[in-house]
């Protein structure tokens, strides 16, 4: 019996998984992740998360070109926090080095 990880068919990388909708678009995400070039401001947002919002339950996740995902641990903080998402977004925009049209978007993650 195969194993993906060695233990009772655990998955690698559950959330990553049902995100493209053809093999070609599966393909492209790997290759880019494989030729990742820093970008400042993503990389800087990571390390000043706690200093521009303290106490704030959402943490920084995976970008996708100019799109942030923010991670939340359950439903009932995703819907608490959806409310402060433009204000978040309008604080981040203001950053130097923020792409122009920056989207912030919610998702659960354990």
């Amino acid at each position: 019996m195969a194993f993906e990880n060695g233990v009772n068919w655990r998955p690698l990388e559950p959330q990553r998984r049902g995100r493209h909708s053809s093999f070609a678009s599966a393909v492209e995400a790997s290759f880019k992740d494989l030729s990742y070039v820093p970008d400042s401001f993503f990389d800087a947002l990571t390390e000043k998360w706690n200093e521009l919002f303290p106490g704030f339950s959402a943490k920084p996740g995976r970008r996708e070109d100019n799109k942030l995902f923010l991670y939340v641990k359950s439903a009932p903080q995703l819907f608490s926090i959806r409310s402060k998402v433009p204000a978040v977004k309008r604080k981040l925009s203001a950053m130097p080095g923020a792409p122009r049209r920056l989207e912030v978007y919610l998702e659960i993650h354990k």
